[in-house]
């Protein structure tokens, strides 16, 4: 695992950190988000898929309907790069927000040949973090955040992390161009179909009685 954090995950003088011992891993601990806001944490940091249990069993789901040896077999080894910025995201600094860029290379089965292939998701993340009966201000943006609720004081991240994977995943995962799927589309495509309309018959009619 590859760990890159800037200012504050470590002791400095000028900006202590949010009492993390040396050497854990921010995104499991839990943390208090107005801590990290106060001094503009910036984190980055690489984990792998195997550590997002829920976008395992995700992604374990949709490959069930693929034969065992077509998968790749370390795909839960497979990096996700992380970077996460947080702030207030109100001037009186009542409110943390936590935004940031995630990206990975998910396995996933094209839904137009049925093949598996690599998924490349690269998310963007803006939450506003409310601690329980917490409310937003008049001056909070909420048209361009997500809201994440607080269940106490603090949060792990890999949470959000992993549920901005998650709301990322697309419902039908294709291949980027159909020149890439294994199967010609034609196989799939449907040929001589008429489309039924119940009320085409009904108008001709009204139309007939009105002459």
């Amino acid at each position: 695992m590859f760990m890159r954090f800037r200012r504050t995950i470590f002791d400095t003088i000028l900006r202590p950190p949010y009492h993390a011992p040396a050497m854990t891993n921010p995104l499991f601990n839990p943390v208090s988000p107005k801590e990290l806001a106060e001094v503009g944490q910036v984190i980055d940091i690489k984990e792998n898929i195997e550590n997002f249990e829920r976008l395992v069993e995700f992604v374990e789901a949709d490959l069930e309907t693929d034969s065992a040896e077509s998968r790749p077999r370390r795909w839960r080894a497979a990096p996700v790069d992380i970077r996460l910025e947080f702030a207030w995201s109100d001037s009186l600094q009542k409110i943390p927000v936590v935004r940031g860029q995630i990206s990975a290379s998910i396995v996933s089965v094209c839904q137009r040949c049925l093949e598996v292939f690599p998924l490349q998701i690269n998310a963007s993340l803006k939450w506003l973090l409310l601690e329980p009966g917490e409310e937003p201000g008049e001056m909070t943006d909420l048209a361009s955040h997500e809201v994440w609720e607080l269940e106490q004081e603090f949060v792990r991240l890999v949470d959000i992390v992993e549920e901005s994977l998650l709301m990322a995943m697309p419902l039908a995962p294709k291949h980027e161009s159909v020149d890439s799927c294994a199967t010609p589309v034609k196989e799939f495509e449907v040929v001589g179909v008429e489309t039924s309309r119940p009320f085409s018959d009904l108008k001709s009619q009204m139309e007939k009685s009105e002459k």
